[in-house]
């Protein structure tokens, strides 16, 4: 467990700690008031989207996203206590919600400034729609029959050991929490799926081992690697940074006119 707070307690201030807000953007927080129906409407996968809109809309000018960001952490204290009824351990509602300063910290490294901009997607949190399992983060969707779409979370473990622990025990949470999620196929889009992707991975690579665990069913011509990789998806190619081997292999493959994209894939089943 990685706060002190109990779930069905948690506050703000006690979420911010257990999830390491970095301090720039957490002395930003403050108590929103008149948005009750709003964060109410967060908690819902039905509404999320809607309510998100709604707030921005409300609360502009916001131009650090430091208010709709007080407002969601607040409503992420409302999630706690819907977990804490659900019997969802406090571990996977923090891991959940680190997702915001995750995200924060992503804004800063790839932009420069203290600023949250993830607000589009944070309300799959919220809502218990999405959860961080382990190594990698499970949606349920079910527009076009159920499915799990599963998420690579910047700077996570992605060797084999890990990757398998977090598959089983996201198994044994869909049967004991969501049962109609059980045995569904798990699918992730992905630039890390992208087949352009693979002839520029290293032998022996953790990336190129996920891979193989996915029949890739579709591939897109998108730039959606530069925000992922590269963490500014404004940046133009002859301004990549080059300081990992993946960003420098990358970087020369664009340069060379090659197109990377993105793919759509379906787990294996073993």
């Amino acid at each position: 467990m990685k706060t002190k707070a109990s779930l069905s307690d948690m506050g703000t201030a006690e979420l911010l700690d257990a999830i390491a807000m970095p301090a720039e953007m957490a002395q930003k927080y403050k108590k929103i008031s008149g948005v009750e129906a709003e964060k109410a409407a967060l908690l819902r996968v039905s509404s999320f989207e809607e309510a998100t809109n709604a707030l921005r809309a409300r609360l502009s000018p916001d131009p650090d996203g430091a208010k709709i960001l007080s407002v969601m952490l607040d409503a992420a204290t409302m999630s706690a206590k819907e977990y804490a009824k659900r019997g969802i351990s406090a571990e996977i509602y923090v891991s959940t919600m680190e997702a915001f300063s995750r995200f924060v910290r992503e804004r800063r490294a790839g932009y420069g400034d203290w600023a949250f901009d993830r607000w589009w997607w944070t309300g799959r949190q919220l809502s218990l729609k999405l959860f961080r399992i382990g190594a990698l983060e499970y949606e349920m969707c079910a527009e076009d029959g159920r499915e799990v779409s599963l998420h690579i979370p910047s700077g996570c473990d992605l060797s084999a050991e890990a990757v398998d622990r977090s598959l089983a025990a996201a198994e044994a949470f869909f049967r004991q929490f969501f049962p109609a999620f059980a045995g569904v196929p798990y699918v992730c889009s992905s630039w890390l799926l992208a087949p352009a992707l693979g002839p520029l991975l290293p032998p022996g690579s953790r990336i190129a081992a996920f891979r193989e665990r996915f029949e890739i069913a579709a591939a897109y011509p998108d730039e959606s690697y530069k925000g992922f990789l590269f963490g500014n998806s404004s940046l133009a190619p002859e301004d990549f940074p080059e300081n990992t081997t993946l960003r420098r292999a990358v970087k020369e493959a664009v340069l060379r006119g090659e197109k990377l994209g993105s793919a759509r894939g379906i787990l294996k089943k073993v």
